[in-house]
């Protein structure tokens, strides 16, 4: 099956520890790790090298990485299995669990947040500043911009209608288009701030935030083995704690660490579940 996106340009190793899961060598499977897309595929690849390459060690089999144009095709990409583990937004993650039958794994510690951000010399001060303006969005779907949707409609303001919504391709294309002045504000989140450039992050400051949230879950495919899944768990868990490359992805990326994820967690995505699927049914 031609995938819509792209495995990345990383060659893998196969390793001379050869796994349970498989009967010699040259039977192991590489286990493929979806990520979404909330930033773009270079610097995803950068930025989760150090993980695969640990997992990769840990587990004794190849490891590759996918990630996909846009978040409404990752998450077909996802729900149709083209991964093995899934690494994506909180509220995709609840539909995979739900309906498909993917098992949480674990999350990130350090909670998402929907900022709506503006230039740092920027006049607009309230919320209601932003009527008649244009706000820069990531993907619709992703889950900043469905929880600051939902904000500013609770206060009054309907996209589309009180304000022109500018659709780009990520995070920081977002923030860029307010650097650029093609918007006055931009839809971001702190773990995509935490990545960008220092000069693009900041330019901006915060008008809305609209509080913390589950942010990223690690979700296994019902096709791996209770086996594989709980020792991947295991693994991720200590990704943080016991390796110099954890600690430095961490420090580079925000997210803090890797804790289990609850069923509580996952139970107080919900109230997104609507919002999520009727954006899967209006975008292209």
């Amino acid at each position: 099956m031609l995938r819509l996106f792209h495995y990345v340009l990383w060659s893998f190793i196969t390793l001379t520890v050869v796994p349970a899961y498989a009967a010699d060598k040259s039977s192991v499977k590489p286990l493929e790790v979806g990520v979404v897309p909330y930033l773009s595929a270079r610097a995803l690849v950068t930025s989760y090298e150090p993980m695969r390459h640990y997992l990769e060690q840990a587990l004794g089999m190849p490891v590759k990485i996918y990630t996909a144009p846009g978040f409404k095709p990752f998450f077909f990409n996802a729900r149709q299995g083209d991964y093995d583990l899934v690494i994506t937004a909180a509220h995709f993650a609840r539909i995979l669990q739900t309906e498909q039958k993917f098992t949480p794994l674990v999350r990130y510690s350090a909670g998402g947040r929907g900022l709506v951000m503006t230039a740092l010399n920027s006049p607009l001060k309230k919320l209601q500043d932003l009527r008649g303006q244009v706000i820069a969005v990531p993907d619709q779907l992703s889950l900043a911009n469905i929880v600051c949707m939902s904000h500013l409609r609770e206060h009054g303001l309907k996209p589309g209608t009180d304000f022109k919504v500018l659709e780009v391709p990520s995070f920081a294309s977002a923030i860029l288009s307010v650097q650029k002045g093609e918007a006055s504000a931009a839809v971001s989140a702190p773990g995509a701030l935490a990545q960008m450039a220092p000069e693009l992050r900041e330019s901006v400051q915060p008008l809305l935030d609209t509080g913390e949230f589950v942010s990223l879950v690690f979700l296994a495919h019902p096709r791996l083995e209770k086996k594989l899944k709980h020792l991947i768990s295991k693994k991720l868990l200590k990704f943080g704690s016991d390796t110099i490359e954890g600690k430095l992805f961490f420090k580079n990326n925000g997210f803090e660490e890797i804790i289990p994820v609850t069923a509580k967690d996952m139970y107080n995505l919900d109230r997104y579940i609507a919002d999520t699927k009727r954006l899967l049914d209006e975008t292209l």
